[in-house]
């Protein structure tokens, strides 16, 4: 009778600490973010945790497959309180927990289904298809929260509440004439391949900012002094 209540005691906290394990953030198209083992610029996902004591992700499934939600399965890995634990989608396939983890797969940039799941079947955590820029990533911020933002600054194996998110990417204005340098004067058209979105510029150098739309007002002086000792007036 002990054995088995300590059994039943043992797989309910591991069951409430499973609720504790997400998908935290994933870069689909990394040119120059963050290099692997290897030096190589390789895709990858980041699993954080929040719970209390260490956690067994063994036999957990990673996959960018509906069909096969194993296409990867985590090795013995216990993964501690608090931890980011990044894994490196290269199609290398390394579960050797000494080093680095490579899955058997690697992540479409034209956007894909990532799941997590559990031993039993059932998903942990699932990011839906969503194309993502080169060199931005797609997480939650804060760390295991339920939205969802873009990082223009990726944090492999960091918090991501340390750098500002954005909840689309627009795409660029259309111009009407291309750039260069020109002697005759031109209209000149923007238009937004978005809709409803208010496109900001300025014509003298400076920052485009919604701040800046009534003006920039610019003193100077008429008169200068001559002699030395004398006030400007």
């Amino acid at each position: 009778m002990k054995r088995f209540l300590l059994l039943f005691f043992c797989l309910i906290i591991g069951n409430s600490q499973a609720q504790n394990i997400f998908i935290n953030e994933v870069m689909t198209s990394n040119a120059s973010t963050i290099a692997d083992d290897d030096d190589s610029y390789e895709d990858w996902i980041e699993i954080y945790y929040t719970g209390t004591i260490a956690f067994n992700l063994e036999g957990y499934g990673l996959s960018d497959l509906p069909s096969n939600p194993y296409q990867w399965v985590f090795p013995e890995y216990w993964i501690e309180p608090g931890d980011h634990l990044l894994l490196w989608c290269s199609g290398k396939n390394r579960t050797d927990i000494n080093y680095p983890l490579h899955t058997n797969f690697k992540l479409s940039s034209s956007g894909e289904t990532i799941t997590l799941t559990r031993p039993d079947g059932t998903i942990q955590d699932q990011y839906l298809a969503i194309v993502i820029p080169t060199d931005f990533s797609y997480g939650r911020q804060s760390d295991g929260a339920v939205a969802k933002v873009f990082f223009q600054t990726a944090t492999p194996g960091d918090p991501n509440n340390t750098v500002q998110g954005f909840s689309e990417i627009l795409n660029p204005p259309t111009f009407s004439v291309a750039g260069g340098f020109f002697t005759n004067p031109f209209s000149l058209t923007l238009s937004p391949p978005d809709p409803g979105v208010t496109i900001v510029y300025t014509t003298d150098g400076s920052d485009p900012e919604i701040t800046n739309l009534g003006g920039t007002t610019y003193s100077y002086k008429n008169t200068y002094p001559f002699d030395p000792g004398t006030l400007p007036s």
